[in-house]
């Protein structure tokens, strides 16, 4: 198992929604490229659900780059909650974000 999200359901349920995300994330990962990821991410989510997903991660690497938080909000039309969110998960002693940051950089 890669990781356990938060779910609010029957503990059957939260099991099934964990397995399903993990099977996401293996899926994306086996992908032969990045047109392949990007076209099951787009059959899986609505257009809204990926605006929303492309900007918390817009956000992210504002973040890490030291953009202030209501200039991010401001230019990408987002609440502060959704980018505190980011800024949180960022200053964790092991974060997911910037080890990809720092790769990817």
């Amino acid at each position: 198992m890669f990781l356990m999200i938060e779910t609010n359901g029957a503990a059957a349920a939260d099991k099934a929604v964990a397995d399903s995300f993990n099977e996401i994330c293996g899926i994306l990962s086996k992908c032969s490229d990045e047109k392949e990821a990007a076209e099951f991410l787009a059959c899986l989510c609505t257009p809204a659900e990926r605006e929303d997903f492309s900007k918390r991660w817009l956000s992210v690497k504002e973040l890490y780059k030291g953009t202030p938080q209501r200039e991010i909000a401001k230019k990408f039309n987002m609440s502060l909650c959704k980018i505190t969110r980011g800024s949180r998960e960022l200053r964790k002693e092991d974060s997911a974000f910037k080890k990809i940051l720092d790769r990817l950089n």
